[in-house]
């Protein structure tokens, strides 16, 4: 598997009227956020296709690959597919803010694939929609286990408060 997602664009380059369609494999290491990631060695799949666009090259396509999040609420890890859409444009010499950069005849995907990647990772994932969390009293995942702990929705580090009443 290759670790780069270096494209040439030299028919683009000489004969602007082309599309030339993408289907890559490849791996980026260190993609993750908080609560997210996406393991080193994990394949990732570039489908798409670059096309000349004045003043550069542009790339439509999608970004496939397996992410790794751990719940907010319960802590438990999962893993799902993340789906990118993506439409970037990439310049020559790559002074724009706006646009990824090329030289010569090459363009390398690679910076544009962990962007849109680390961009899309949820901040905050959670397991599933009802899930029940952890129990303040013991630390047991509710979901797996009924602790018979009362929830009532307050901390009990802060139970002394209500004795101020």
């Amino acid at each position: 598997m290759t670790k780069q997602f270096r494209v040439s664009v030299t028919k683009l380059l000489h004969r602007p009227e082309l599309i030339v369609d993408l289907d890559l494999v490849g791996s980026i290491d260190d993609m993750f956020v908080s609560s997210a990631r996406v393991a080193n060695d994990t394949e990732i799949s570039v489908i798409g296709r670059l096309e000349a666009a004045h003043p550069g090259i542009l790339f439509t396509g999608s970004v496939k690959t397996k992410m790794i999040t751990e719940c907010r609420r319960c802590l438990s890890e999962t893993s799902e597919d993340l789906l990118v859409e993506v439409r970037e444009l990439f310049l020559e010499g790559g002074d724009d803010e706006e646009s990824y950069p090329f030289e010569g005849e090459f363009i390398d995907l690679t910076e544009m694939v962990r962007d849109s990647i680390v961009l899309a990772l949820p901040a905050a994932p959670i397991c599933r929609a009802d899930c029940k969390g952890i129990c303040q009293v013991c630390g047991a995942n509710r979901n797996d286990v009924d602790c018979n702990h009362d929830d009532d929705g307050v901390d009990p580090r802060f139970r002394v408060l209500d004795q101020l009443k």
